[in-house]
């Protein structure tokens, strides 16, 4: 987990007083080894903040079944489609060891986005950069299954 914060990585961006806040949205949740915690397709209510142990997130491959492609550890989020319009998710999520987590509410998320603008952009623009470092670890993950080299992508 981040030394900046005991909270992580995430919500080590927010400065104290929105950090405050975050905290006192998110409920406390506690899944065992293997336990799933959410199915792909699953209707979206919650983003994750991982607090302690590690979260598989696999996806349905057609002609395979389900195939992990990424791991979420302390101080990390998963599940932003708790954020979206749809609020579907679109991955599977699986408990790798006894798990930990702050689960915050997608609606009440957003509301609060809305009453507190400083808050929204704070909230939003961590989820972006979550995003963009799990884009950039997938494509990693790509080029090293494929044996080609990665390159930077210039329109990102």
């Amino acid at each position: 987990m981040d030394q900046t914060s005991p909270h992580g990585e995430f919500l080590s961006r927010f400065p104290e007083r929105l950090r405050t806040k975050m905290l006192s949205l998110g409920h406390p949740f506690r899944y065992r080894s293997g336990q799933t915690i959410f199915i792909e397709g699953d209707s979206s209510r919650y983003l994750y903040l991982v607090k302690r142990g590690r979260v598989g997130l696999a996806a349905q491959v057609p002609g395979r079944g389900p195939v992990t492609f990424m791991t979420v550890s302390p101080g990390e989020i998963f599940s932003w489609s708790a954020l979206s319009r749809e609020r579907v998710e679109t991955a599977t999520a699986r408990a790798l060891e006894d798990v930990d987590v702050l689960g915050f509410r997608g609606d009440q998320l957003e509301d609060v986005a809305w009453e507190d603008p400083q808050m929204g952009l704070e909230l939003y623009r961590g989820v972006m950069e979550a995003l963009s470092a799990r884009l950039i670890a997938t494509r990693l993950q790509l080029a090293s299954a494929s044996g080609a080299e990665a390159k930077p992508d210039r329109a990102a």
